[in-house]
């Protein structure tokens, strides 16, 4: 690509610390060796753990506005999206696959309601866009995200702490510190406590909508086991309990349920009524109950000079409940609860050679086997579904229960009616893959991967009648009926397996046009794996219908530019791609009101992307990112429609500026963040597509985020004192729209982050 093209604007920032240090100089594995960012032939973007220290990130969410081709959707931090260049990754299903990759040192965590984790005490987060299958395996259908973690160093008795406060109750301590234990053993402990109360006011009161409680605990030990071999056992734990979701009803108006009086408008973004139902799950409040445990092993023998053996082995287990209000307002229309779990281990063995010469390669093997469900119970006041779906629920402002439970023809119907639904899943998957990379010659390299992967796929789906069958859903003395779903047969879960195989490789092309700057051409192929398709049944103790759709391919061709300019102060990345995918997988609702998997044939997608970093000086650092995405689907009834959470624009400036004043260095990094119009579903909210919605609203319209931090650090000391805030302009936004309630004609909306500001103040020795 012509080096005009690099100064529109180009890849990762490395870390921006305090002391002098050129731009090149942020070491990546990308490709399963050491090598300088701007030396690997893909799209990737590295950013340090200082780094998004100093931009205040601690999240995925917070970390995608600083990612060309990168968003993340946060609704909780059990329902995550993750999108590369379109495609999205969020399904809490057991039975579907992943196509964004999700990685903690190498280990596979990308299972949805597993995969949103505090970001903390990291060397650095690594996200390789493009599909990526013979890097990082089975599930980088588009791309693959890799946070690496701060391991114990041998000879490094080091720590340190923060904290911070600031408005909505928002409170964050954390720190780590690193022990050497004797010769060869070292350990590092870590962790992060954070709470921020809810930003959305529950209109009926108690806790308010959508806060933050996490906490997140890191050990880490090393041991060098002799001259050639090293250990790191990494053990994390998280436990997330944050208040309800705050899904809006722009229908009806929130209300008191007891007296129908309004307390409430019908903004976006105000404040919501939302109740569950007493005895349902426990008792249980809206909200999440989250725990996620991982273990993982590294190891690292040199045989020789040439050749090396990493070994990773890691075990994983998440477990969360969440109570939620799906229809968006007061009365008890629908309470639902999701319970996602699994267990997941993998095995990998890879075997390196690099000699310093014109070959470096790698070849192995991995295992990984998963096993989880998902149980969606679903509880409804029949009496309120049967004045809905008739019409007679008056809008905005509804009725009071007392009234509704006045009415007479309504007292037959159940106030509690509840019924529940399972999705099982349990992957064995083995992996044959390698990668080789040929200096043809001192400016010309050739690289090529290849990754063969066969598994056994078992998929179950069961449902049952809670407490009878539903009156309003057509029950007679001897058949008893589902009113959103239907039982299974004897309410047990039924199974079925399939076996699949298959292969995707890449071929890359680097040449050096100087020392400083290189171009690359690439052709890769990613693929998600054969999905068993489950449809419910839609008679009473009926039979699951399983459908085996397709593999989703893709084919992608690539072409970028990256370099170092001004004596290496200046640091460019530029890239150009164009997909084309077959058996495209989406969700739809069928005829008979279920939401199901189907093929919805051939996209495609094209765009550029840019970042770029440029430190003249010790005292000032700009960066900037900029992404344009052009997904589409080609045919069938999502024809010319977005890809949904995909804004076809996206961009990020920033600076880091310090001067010396009173015995200190004083420094602002004010960043802005900016994207186009996105829409929430893959039916882009058409009017033709939509059902029992008629509504055109469930889209955001460009926006764009301002944060500043600033710090006081003095010379000679080891602590620092800083102020934030984000949001600073108070923007309105949605984070989504439709939802559960989309499929009954009122669709639900969840407001994004206001204004946030604080202080804080930190400490290393």
């Amino acid at each position: 690509m012509a080096a005009a093209s690099l100064l529109v604007l180009s890849v990762a920032a490395p870390a921006m610390a305090q002391e002098a240090t050129t731009l090149g100089d942020i070491i990546v594995t990308a490709q399963k060796r050491e090598q300088a960012s701007t030396d690997v032939p893909l799209a990737l973007t590295a950013y340090s753990g200082e780094f998004l220290d100093q931009i205040g990130v601690q999240e995925f969410e917070e970390l995608s506005l600083f990612v060309p081709g990168f968003e993340v959707q946060n609704q909780s931090p059990n329902n995550p999206g993750f999108v590369i260049r379109g495609i999205t990754s969020d399904s809490g299903e057991a039975t579907t696959e992943p196509r964004v990759s999700v990685f903690q040192d190498g280990v596979s965590i990308s299972r949805s309601r597993g995969s949103y984790i505090e970001l903390f005490d990291n060397e650095r987060i690594e996200i390789a866009k493009g599909p990526q299958s013979t890097l990082f395996g089975r599930g980088a259908l588009i791309g693959a995200v890799n946070v690496v973690q701060n391991k114990a160093q041998l000879d490094d008795f080091s720590g340190n702490a923060e904290t911070e406060v600031g408005n909505y109750g928002y409170y964050m301590v954390g720190g780590a510190v690193n022990l050497p234990l004797g010769e060869g053993l070292a350990v590092r402990l870590s962790g992060r406590i954070k709470q921020r109360d809810g930003f959305v006011e529950n209109l009926l009161g108690g806790e308010d909508f959508n806060s933050t409680d996490t906490q997140a605990y890191r050990v880490a030990l090393r041991g060098q086991l002799g001259e050639n071999l090293r250990a790191d056992v990494i053990v994390n734990v998280q436990f997330d309990n944050p208040s309800g979701t705050s899904f809006k009803s722009l229908t009806y108006a929130p209300t008191n349920p007891d007296t129908g009086a309004v307390i409430g408008d019908l903004g976006r973004n105000s404040g919501a009524a939302l109740t569950t139902a007493a005895g349902f799950e426990g008792d249980q409040p809206l909200g999440l109950d989250r725990e996620v445990y991982g273990v993982t092993a590294l190891l690292d023998y040199t045989i020789n000079d040439a050749f090396s053996l990493s070994s990773i082995t890691a075990f994983r287990q998440f477990d969360g409940t969440e109570v939620f209000d799906p229809d968006g307002f007061s009365l008890p229309v629908f309470v639902f609860a999701e319970d996602a779990q699994a267990d997941m281990a993998s095995q990998e063995l890879r075997l390196n050679y690099d000699t310093g010469g014109a070959i470096t390669a790698f070849a192995g093997v991995s295992y990984f086997w998963e096993k989880g469900s998902q149980r969606v119970p679903l509880r409804t006041n029949e009496r309120l579904f049967a004045l809905l779906n008739t019409g007679g629920l008056p809008r905005p402002n509804g009725l009071s229960m007392a009234i509704v439970n006045s009415i007479p023809t309504l007292a037959p119907l159940k106030a509690n009616h509840t019924e529940t639904f399972t999705n099982y899943g349990e992957t064995k998957a083995i992996d044959v893959f390698a990668d080789a990379s040929w200096a043809v010659t001192d400016r010309l390299e050739l690289t090529a991967g290849v990754r063969f992967t066969s598994e056994d796929k078992r998929s179950g789906y069961g449902a049952q009648l809670n407490n009878g069958g539903s009156i309003v859903g057509g029950s007679t003395p001897t058949v008893a009926r589902g009113l959103i779903i239907q039982p299974t047969l004897n309410g047990e879960p039924q199974y079925q397996s399939i076996e699949d195989d298959g292969i995707t490789y890449r071929a890359v092309a680097r040449y050096e046009l100087s020392n400083d700057f290189n171009v690359y051409a690439s052709y890769a192929t990613g693929r998600r794996p054969v999905v068993l398709a489950v449809a419910a049944p839609t008679a009473p103790q009926g039979n699951v219908r399983f459908t085996e759709l397709p593999s989703e391919e893709v084919e992608s061709i690539e072409i970028g530019a990256k370099g170092e300019f001004l004596d290496r102060t200046l640091t460019l990345e530029s890239s150009i791609y164009d997909y084309s995918y077959s058996n495209f997988q989406t969700t739809i609702r069928n005829s008979a009101g279920q939401f199901v998997s189907i093929n919805a044939g051939e996209a495609s997608s094209y765009g550029y992307e840019g970042q770029g970093s440029w430190r003249p000086n010790d005292v000032f650092t700009a960066f900037a990112t900029y992404a344009y995405n052009h997904s589409r689907f080609d045919i069938g009834a999502f024809e010319g429609n977005r890809f949904r959470l995909s804004p076809d624009h996206t961009w990020s400036v920033g600076a880091r500026v310090a001067i010396h004043a009173l015995g200190g260095e004083f420094s602002a990094v004010p960043t802005y963040t900016w994207q186009s119009k996105v829409f929430f579903d893959n039916n882009n909210d058409r009017r033709d597509l939509q059902g029992a919605d008629r509504i055109v609203d469930e889209f955001q319209e460009a926006y764009g985020l301002l944060n500043l931090r600033l710090t006081y650090a003095p010379e000679n000391a080891n602590w620092q004192v800083e102020a934030f805030g984000s949001n600073l302009l108070d923007e309105e936004y949605i984070k989504d729209a439709g939802n559960t309630g989309d499929a009954f004609g009122i669709a639900t909306f969840i407001a994004g982050e206001p204004r946030y500001y604080g202080i804080g103040f930190s400490v290393s020795y």
